[in-house]
């Protein structure tokens, strides 16, 4: 009686490699600094003490009190970086807003704003906030410090964050 054997040899070296993944951000704000502003020009690193990130939108009464706030103190604090990030899903809500509309208030009434214009990948690495503005502060390196998301606490108040910004050293 005569025996069959089946030899199956698997040799790694045959198979192809994993696609490379692109390497993660150190933080979600190198990941914004990454990207494109309303201009097509990339966010850039800033050596700011402290970096604000506000999700708005331009039809938003909130949103233009927030960054009236903002205004105000990135004249106080010239340490400190504010960048808006405009998530189309809040721009275009029930009809209200458009990208000619951020485009038309950022250049009305907040010039100095850069805005980053934000997709569905960047909305969900931000942790997709339901309710605008939502406000994340950033230290120097880069560390998450505060998120005021209005799901959970009420946007900062003005002396909230001079206090917020004093303790970061902008």
């Amino acid at each position: 009686m005569a025996r069959s054997w089946v030899v199956l040899a698997v040799v790694a070296a045959c198979t192809p490699a994993a696609p490379a993944r692109p390497a993660a951000p150190a933080s979600v704000l190198a990941a914004l600094e990454a990207r494109p502003d309303l201009s097509g020009v990339p966010l850039g690193r800033d050596h700011a003490r402290a970096t604000i990130v506000v999700v708005f939108a331009s039809w938003c009464p909130h949103c233009h009190d927030e960054l009236d706030v903002l205004a105000e103190l990135r004249q106080a604090h010239p340490a400190m970086r504010v960048v808006g990030l405009n998530y189309e899903g809040h721009e275009d809500y029930d009809g209200r807003g458009s990208s000619d509309a951020v485009r038309h208030y950022v250049a009305d009434h907040a010039p100095w704003l850069r805005v980053v214009p934000c997709d569905e990948a960047c909305f969900a690495m931000i942790g997709r906030p339901t309710l605008i503005p939502t406000t994340f502060v950033y230290d120097q390196a880069g560390a998450l410090v505060e998120t005021f998301d209005r799901r959970e606490r009420p946007q900062p108040t003005r002396d909230e964050l001079v206090a917020l910004l004093h303790r970061l050293g902008a």
